[in-house]
């Protein structure tokens, strides 16, 4: 039995909400009317593409452990234990990528990503297995000598991890923060935003549901009068015969003397398309990223820009890797204590590959130079 097993009981318990979380998880209201929190801003397309674009990328990307050479150089280290945690599998139940990218969209989400750090016993600290833990069900205070504390709430039992700076049990990644200790939700600081994306998205729908064009009156024949059982038959049969996308364009047989006459105004003259490309622009600048990336094509690519906006995509995604490789070198490997030796860091080659020509003449290149 893992020490998850023996410490919270029943580790299938942790995905399911503790009773704070399905309070919260209607949200704060907004000025459109639209309650937005982490999850329901998934709703949103952009959103769901930005925060798994940037998981994937940060998950798919290889992590090694490397030491430092006196010449100040580098060589990988595969005797290190973290090397395959990191590398490969953290912990039984998952790999590498699974890990990397629940905690990212956690980070993406929440601003803070969260794994209890599993250590032998009588091994100097020894790490066994690192194991993801919910940011949506951790909360951080200092007790009264100012220590952090971090604590994690489950279904049945609220847990108790009082910070440790030698041999930490809770590896916390975190983005931009106020005080460098909890980070800030990109989701709340910009919650009106994705409000009205959503909201836009909304309406569309119910648009939609209205058979496609704009709602309007039947209107009879001048001395017509209707009891209050007639006025529902007749909307009732209007409303099945012709509301809904499967009844659109169908011809509407009217009575002797009715006419339908509309009375809204249009979705273009709304402006209710520009709105939504507007929207995914917004979440472009939420999340760190081009739009292009949240396939946004107002601005058309061309062959000369193609690999600058790489170049942009992979500096806006090395400052989440960043943040993985800071945090880890100082709770995983000592950095923080002395520690020199070893570091983690990701590969990005993979990112930076340009198309075959470019390679064939950057290798030319190197060749004629003599520094390849």
């Amino acid at each position: 039995m893992g020490l998850l097993d023996r410490l919270f009981e029943n580790r299938g318990a942790l995905s399911q909400p503790t009773q704070w979380l399905l309070n919260a998880l209607n949200g704060q209201p907004t000025a459109s009317g639209v309650s937005v929190n982490e999850q329901t801003a998934l709703r949103n397309p952009a959103i769901y593409r930005a925060v798994a674009l940037i998981s994937s990328t940060v998950a798919q990307l290889p992590f090694k452990v490397y030491r430092r050479l006196p010449d100040f150089g580098k060589v990988e280290e595969h005797a290190h234990n973290l090397y395959g945690l990191l590398h490969d599998a953290p912990n039984p139940e998952c790999t590498s990528m699974d890990f990397r990218e629940a905690l990212q969209g956690d980070l993406c989400l929440y601003g803070n990503a969260f794994a209890q750090v599993e250590r032998e016993t009588g091994r100097q600290g020894r790490i066994r297995a690192l194991w993801p833990l919910l940011a949506s069900q951790m909360t951080i205070t200092r007790d009264k000598n100012n220590r952090l504390v971090y604590y994690y709430n489950t279904p049945s039992k609220q847990y108790e991890f009082p910070f440790d700076p030698v041999h930490p049990s809770i590896l916390h990644l975190r983005s931009f923060s106020a005080d460098s200790i909890v980070g800030r939700s990109p989701i709340q600081v910009a919650r009106e935003s994705i409000a009205a994306a959503i909201a836009a998205d909304s309406y569309g729908a119910r648009y939609w549901g209205n058979n496609s064009v704009p709602s309007g009156v039947l209107q009879g024949p001048k001395n017509a009068r209707l009891t209050d059982e007639a006025h529902q038959r007749l909307r009732d049969s209007w409303n099945a015969a012709h509301q809904g996308v499967a009844n659109s364009h169908k011809v509407a047989l009217l009575e002797d003397g009715w006419s339908w006459n509309p009375i809204s105004v249009a979705n273009r003259d709304a402006q209710w398309i520009e709105a939504r490309q507007l929207g995914v622009v917004d979440v472009a600048r939420i999340m760190g990223l081009p739009p292009w990336s949240l396939f946004d094509m107002n601005q058309s690519s061309t062959y000369n820009t193609v690999e600058q906006q790489s170049l942009d995509f992979v500096r806006e995604i090395s400052v989440w890797l960043r943040r993985w490789e800071t945090q880890i070198d100082k709770d995983l490997l000592g950095a923080r204590r002395g520690g020199r030796t070893f570091f983690a860091a990701f590969t990005i080659e993979g990112l930076l590959r340009s198309d075959i020509e470019t390679r064939y003449k950057s290798y030319a290149l190197a060749r004629n130079w003599g520094f390849l």
